[in-house]
């Protein structure tokens, strides 16, 4: 198996709830009003990511990225802070059995 980073390394702002659209906050239901204050954001082809709902990277070809997101059995969303945690950058992981299927 091998995982392939997909990136440009374009550092994109990390947003706090209150940054967000108001139709961008509806997809963060599961946060009250209060909570939403608090929580980090990004956003990423087209879409929004909540930082809190990504993983700790493990050790594994990922583990130079801070945190993970799948989904799918097969790909996710990877990020690494930059910029003293004020930006991050982003990218695709995909993971591919040995003769370059995607598993």
């Amino acid at each position: 198996m091998t995982t392939t980073i997909i990136t440009n390394n374009v550092p994109r702002d990390v947003l706090l709830g209150d940054e967000l659209t108001a139709k961008e906050l509806e997809e963060f239901g599961y946060l009250d009003a209060d909570e939403i204050g608090g929580h980090s954001f990004f956003r990423y082809r087209g879409e929004v990511y909540d930082l809190g709902e990504f993983m700790v990277a493990p050790s594994s070809p990922i583990s130079d990225w801070d945190g993970y997101l799948g989904d799918s059995a097969f790909s996710g969303v990877v990020f690494r802070y930059a910029e003293n945690c004020e930006r991050v950058i982003v990218g695709r992981a995909i993971v591919e059995d040995n003769l370059g299927a995607t598993t």
